[in-house]
């Protein structure tokens, strides 16, 4: 592209030359399979006793598994043996033990054909190449640092602590990708991850538990359901857990934590010689300890068959053991903090790993010639210009990605006649509840709105649980008043322990009762924020319909190629359950557009799916009913044929943003999905699925259902920007908004680009990395690079630009609300219908021919909110 302002950005890669040779790759067979992570060490003893003499004195990368790969052959099939001490899981000799080591010639990767892939002369990327290289930079590292994943930690590049027996390690994360100019390029990152605190058993549960560990005892003491929860609790935060001994004389022993028993330690006891003796008994006797903490349940060690039992107090949990639960929030939030670091931080932190890591890999880089530059990747890149926003009377210019409601009126503003509040809240007092009910309606008149200052029914305080009640009361109370139905109603929430009653609320007056909610936190209520109310009254005029503000472009219908044909903008996105979940679906969720030559009113769809499962497999479905009859459905042909009903036009062009898309899963998405949305529109009949019988070129056959524009949304990945010399910045030292990047580190053969549209307010900011996958529609590379920049600049939600563009943020939210609904019917006494399809949509519809579901269906959103944005 060539748009907008030049400048230059530093960017966390760094080009590495590599010589078109060939590599040998081997599969490894070590017998008898060594103990868990001890593959390296049998490997590196078999080179070190016949590297000389039988393997060509050659340096090998060895990925830890199967994998092995050398700059030069040494042979087709080699089998050797090494003796060596066996090692527990402390790293404890036990005994010599005999391996024996196969190594069997697999392929040989080609790196002439990556050449050729970076030149662009194949259009396929040698993947094997690839994975050699990354597995060759990657090699030395290991020795060094704990792998996880495509990351590495230690704790000698700095510990914090998390709380609940959980602590952040830092490290860095590395890859090595293609990039342009016949060059790859190792990224480098910083990183952080979660790994358990090296303490006492007792200790860590204490933290875990936020119990003192002798209070802890009692509570697991206990034969009530209050103890066999907190036991139940205890098992799984413990299953899978190293630990060591710390009462036995000489060598430490070792065991993988896998059950513990049902009753506490003092009601243990086994047969010694004859004698039934309490575990209690004999640690006093065999090791003169006096256990202390006789309510902890004990490490049940043993087998079936026979019992091992050992005191939680005498165990302490091994170092560098990646915590790999689910972490609270403020864990969470306190990892985030660990990476969050200003771009100068940053920038010298990454610098720093890339000078470290460059000198313990160069021997085996050089083995394999290959070269990695000591710089940070100086890229060219361009600062687009910010849209125009319009409101009523006046046209805003956003400085640095944002702007504020100060003297704005909406586009246009809502009415709202019927609306009222409940507070959950046990601490406000009821002036603040009044005070911000008197205020609501006049902040509301000035920005636009029409709203009631009269609530339809007196707001009313529930602390008690009795959430449906209060509800359904105040639309019995609005209904008896008023003769009309509640609109709104307004849910204080209470700052704290406030999931269980907005999961609730939402489900119920969504499900339910077909109400507009929006819930507000007590602390912001009793504040009453100007900024605050105005965020809130931004929710609700795009809740009941209302357009806050609209681009300038989009107004004087001037945005390329999809102002002057009816056209509609639709993201995707799934939502996948949390880590150990095994039961609960994956969530796909789906908005579109509904208001041509507008964008800012989206209709959404939600369904659950096969768990885990990336592709949107509701998007479009044929199958014939009980009667023979080919019936048509799905996510797509149901918003396609609402737009169609909303806007009056049938959609000439389709832009398809698709977020959560990882590099390897491009070609599947793109099959699965794009074939998807063309037989939708086949199936509404806007034109005709192409075939090879009826005589027309492909590309006349292709532009027989409308063109459509398919774009992958990456968010999650470790490419950062640092301004150049000279570059301008914002005040936290990050880059300008609007900062895009299409050359030197992106892909040498696909259209993609880096895009920067928010301004980064804490930490570095995290470019949006945008895939062109199929762009039938015809945009030019300036088009779509300013279209989705502009289109950041539509969130409803906020007065500022955001990092991805809304259609995917929408889609995420949606996904979100749907699976905080059958999550609260977990807590609830009403289930899922039998029987219903798995189908949410807010256009209401359902099948009578699909069959039941083989996953947990959604509940069925209220017809009455079906075509507005209520899951912002």
């Amino acid at each position: 592209g060539t748009r907008g302002q030049y400048m230059s950005v530093l960017a966390n890669h760094y080009r590495v030359k590599f010589e078109p040779r060939i590599l040998y790759h081997y599969d490894v067979v070590i017998t008898p399979e060594p103990p868990k992570g001890q593959n390296r060490a049998v490997l590196d003893a078999v080179f070190k006793l016949h590297g000389r003499q039988k393997l060509q004195n050659v340096t090998p990368a060895y990925d830890g598994q199967k994998s092995l790969y050398t700059a030069r052959s040494i042979s087709d099939h080699v089998e050797l043996e090494v003796e060596l001490p066996e090692l527990d899981e402390a790293g404890i000799r036990r005994r010599n033990r005999n391996f024996k080591v196969v190594l069997r010639e697999a392929s040989q990767p080609d790196l002439r054909q990556l050449a050729d892939f970076l030149a662009g002369k194949i259009a396929t990327v040698p993947q094997e190449a690839l994975q050699a290289l990354d597995i060759v930079l990657r090699a030395a590292a290991v020795k060094y640092f704990t792998p996880r994943g495509k990351s590495f930690f230690g704790s000698h590049f700095g510990v914090r602590s998390l709380g609940g027996g959980v602590e952040a390690w830092n490290g860095f994360y590395q890859s090595i990708r293609p990039a342009q100019n016949g060059l790859l390029t190792l990224n480098l990152d910083i990183a952080a991850a979660p790994f358990i605190e090296q303490d006492l058993l007792p200790d860590f549960l204490g933290k875990a538990f936020g119990m003192d560990p002798r209070d802890l005892d009692c509570v697991l003491a206990r034969p009530d359901a209050q103890g066999d929860t907190a036991r139940a609790r205890v098992k799984r935060l413990l299953r899978g857990i190293r630990v060591e001994t710390t009462h036995t004389r000489g060598a430490k022993r070792v065991y993988r934590l896998q059950n513990i028993s049902s009753q506490p330690l003092s009601q243990l006891s086994f047969d010694l010689n004859g004698e039934e003796v309490s575990i209690v008994e004999y640690f006093k006797r065999t090791y003169g300890y006096r256990i202390i903490l006789q309510g902890l349940p004990a490490i049940d060690a043993g087998s079936k068959d026979k019992k091992k039992y050992l005191p939680m107090e005498l165990c302490r949990i091994r170092q560098g053991q990646p915590y790999t639960k689910v972490m609270s929030d403020v864990q969470k939030n306190s990892l985030l903090t660990a990476t969050c670091v200003p771009p100068r931080q940053r920038m010298g932190q990454t610098e720093q790993i890339a000078k470290d890591l460059i000198q313990s890999t160069y021997s085996i880089a050089d083995e394999f010639g290959l070269r990695v530059n000591r710089l940070l990747t100086e890229i060219p890149a361009r600062v687009l210009p910010a849209p125009k926003i319009m409101y009523q009377s006046m046209e805003e210019c956003p400085r640095e990605g944002a702007w504020n409601m100060r003297g704005k009126v909406m586009y246009q503003g809502c009415k709202i006649t019927a609306w009222s509040l409940v507070n959950f809240s046990r601490t406000l007092p009821d002036r603040a509840v009044d005070t911000f009910c008197s205020r609501l309606p006049v902040d509301c008149e000035t920005y636009g709105i029409q709203m009631n200052p009269k609530m339809a029914a007196p707001w009313i305080t529930e602390i008690n649980g009795n959430i449906e009640n209060a509800v359904k009361h105040l639309c019995r109370l609005c209904k008896q008043q008023t003769g009309q139905d509640l609109q709104l109603i307004i849910c204080i929430m209470p700052q704290t322990e406030n999931k269980p009653i907005y999961a609730s609320v939402k489900r119920m007056c969504e499900i339910e009762l077909g109400l507009l909610t929006q819930c507000c936190l007590s602390d912001h209520i009793k504040r009453c924020n100007p900024q605050y109310i105005a965020n809130v009254i931004l929710k609700i005029n795009a809740k009941l319909g209302g357009y806050n503000a609209l681009l300038l472009d989009e107004m004087q219908k001037r945005l390329p190629l999809i102002s002057d044909v009816p056209s509609i903008i639709i993201g995707a996105d799934v939502s996948h359950p949390k880590i150990g979940d095994v039961q609960s679906p994956s969530i796909c969720a789906v908005v579109a557009s509904m208001d041509w030559p507008y964008f800012s009113r989206y209709e959404s769809i939600v369904r659950s799916q096969c768990q885990r499962s990336e592709v949107l497999e509701e998007l479009f479905w044929e199958r014939e009913d009980e009667n023979g009859q080919k019936q048509a459905g799905g996510i797509i042909k149901d918003l396609l044929h609402s737009f169609a009903q909303r806007s009056g036009y049938r959609p000439q062009r389709i832009l398809y943003y698709r977020d959560g898309v990882s590099d390897g899963q491009f070609d599947a998405v793109l099959q699965y999905e794009f074939d998807a949305v063309k037989k939708a529109c086949m199936a509404l009949g806007w034109g005709f699925w192409p075939t090879q019988e009826d005589g027309l070129p492909a590309q006349k056959r292709a532009r027989s259902t409308p063109e459509l524009t398919f774009v992958v949304v990456q968010k999650q990945h470790h490419t950062r920007f640092f301004p150049g010399g000279g570059s301008p910045t914002t005040k936290s030292g990050n880059i300008i908004p609007g900062t895009v990047v299409d050359s030197v580190i992106c892909h040498p053969n696909q259209f993609d680009f880096f895009l920067c549209s928010h301004v980064g307010i804490k930490g570095t900011s995290k470019p949006a990395h945008y895939h062109v996958l199929k762009d039938e529609i015809g945009f030019s590379t300036d088009q779509i690079q300013q279209l989705t920049n502009d289109l950041c600049f539509t969130y409803v939600r906020c007065t500022r630009a955001v990092s991805i563009v809304p259609p995917c943020y929408y889609a995420h939210l949606a996904a979100t609300r749907a699976r905080l609904w059958i999550e609260s019917d977990d807590l609830s006494d009403s289930g899922s219908h039998p029987g219903r399809a798995s189908t949410v949509d807010s256009g209401g519809r359902s099948s009578q021919v699909r069959p039941l579901p083989l996953v947990r269906p959604l509940p069925e959103l209220h017809h009455h909110i079906k075509q507005t944005m209520f899951y912002i």
